[in-house]
């Protein structure tokens, strides 16, 4: 509560002095700089998310980052993201990096463009993912944890690689296209457990290609995407300190491939005081050589992913939102509640699914700080982190709370 407390007074002290959200001044000409922190509290009375306790209040969930940006003319643009994130386990403070790269625009033709990108890049996947690290472009504290998963952000969000984008713009519509040639970012704790059920061992990244579209109608009334692409990892145990399925059955996992063949159709209608939006994300989750261990074959099998989910977002008042979601997420669409799972595991089935229902509000004091309320109601764990809640211990409904101050320049 020392580290809330003293984040709440600097953020009094910068809202009293009346900072605005505008880039710096004094900077040379073509540079630019922007920061962000949010503070989170969190009330779980189940499983732990971002470092709560189970019916308790937690106040370790909270980001901090910066990003500057240099345009030498208008061709060329410089630009990176430092973050230090923290929320449970897997997320300890540590500053990283979370993308740095050069942008050369090749073609600026009236109503088309075409250019590329290299460097530590984001990945255009789905409607949010290239915006999802300032929390003033989300809807929600949290996003839809089907599509969006925050245990495995590190995975989606950038990737050492390369790009080309373009677009093409009309009076009334307007199409933009990226395709990404990279190498996955696979170090992360939390892709280990979600992935092999275990915290030692490492994956490696392979060449893998991302590619995304979307069309805007009306002025921006409707919107719709398309996202697909492969992404490529290989498996290379540690021979210990195995948890999760593998240690709970005494097994040991073999070197294995994975390969996420993905696809996401995103649409949008925007109307002035409402917004609907709907995504849906199919994966082929492909895996070979693991060579585990008994009924844990079942781990070393072929399956698909599914997730889906419809939101509504209300502008009630001036500087008001509220949203209203259901998001589902099963991780095997042959075995959708996970019976099967248990049957040859003997862990909760709940660890296969998860829908939740989920409701908030958002406030807009200025345009530097946006207040976030929201309450889950889920049933299921598919999304929730394994290095905060062991498998075993995994509870099958549960409840949370989320509040958030976000400040931003």
């Amino acid at each position: 509560m020392n580290q809330f407390a003293r984040l709440l007074f600097v953020s009094a002290v910068l809202g009293a002095s009346g900072v605005r959200a505008e880039p710096l001044d004094g900077l040379p000409e073509g540079v630019q700089a922007h920061g962000f922190v949010s503070q989170s509290v969190v009330s779980s009375n189940q499983n732990r998310i971002g470092g709560s306790k189970s019916g308790s209040l937690g106040t370790d969930m909270r980001e901090l980052g910066g990003n500057l940006s240099w345009r030498p003319n208008a061709d060329w643009l410089v630009s990176a993201q430092l973050l230090s994130r923290w929320a449970g386990a897997s997320d300890n403070g540590n500053v990283r990096v979370d993308y740095a790269f050069v942008d050369r625009l090749l073609v600026n033709a009236e109503g088309a463009r075409l250019g590329a990108r290299i460097g530590k890049i984001k990945n255009p996947f789905g409607f949010y993912n290239t915006t999802r690290d300032v929390a003033h472009t989300r809807s929600s504290i949290l996003l839809p944890q089907s599509i969006y998963h925050d245990q495995v952000r590190n995975f989606f969000l950038a990737a050492p690689g390369a790009s080309l984008y373009g677009g093409l713009d009309g009076t009334e519509n307007s199409l933009e296209w990226e395709v990404s040639v990279m190498q996955p970012e696979v170090r992360d704790g939390n892709l280990t457990a979600f992935m092999v059920d275990q915290q030692t061992g490492r994956f490696k990244g392979r060449p893998s290609v991302l590619a995304h579209a979307l069309w805007e109608g009306d002025g921006g009334r409707m919107r719709a995407g398309l996202s697909a692409g492969s992404l490529a990892m290989r498996f290379q145990p540690a021979p210990q300190d195995f948890f999760g399925l593998v240690g709970l059955m005494g097994g040991t996992t073999g070197a294995g491939d994975i390969t996420l063949n993905t696809g996401v159709f995103s649409l949008q209608y925007n109307a002035e005081d409402w917004s609907h939006t709907a995504e849906y994300a199919v994966t082929r989750q492909l895996r070979k050589n693991f060579n585990l261990p008994g009924p844990l074959t079942i781990l070393d099998m072929d399956s698909t992913v599914e997730a889906l989910y419809l939101q509504t977002e209300w502008r009630f008042a001036s500087r008001w939102k509220a949203f209203l979601r259901y998001d589902t997420l099963v991780l095997d669409k042959s075995d959708r509640n996970g019976q099967r799972f248990a049957a040859a595991t003997g862990l909760p089935a709940a660890q296969r699914y998860a829908r939740d229902w989920a409701s908030g509000l958002r406030y807009d004091p200025t345009s530097a700080w946006s207040l976030f309320a929201e309450v889950h109601h889920v049933n299921g764990g598919a999304w929730v982190s394994k290095l905060d809640n062991l498998p075993v211990n995994l509870a099958t409904t549960w409840d949370m709370l989320l509040l958030q101050a976000a400040w931003r320049f």
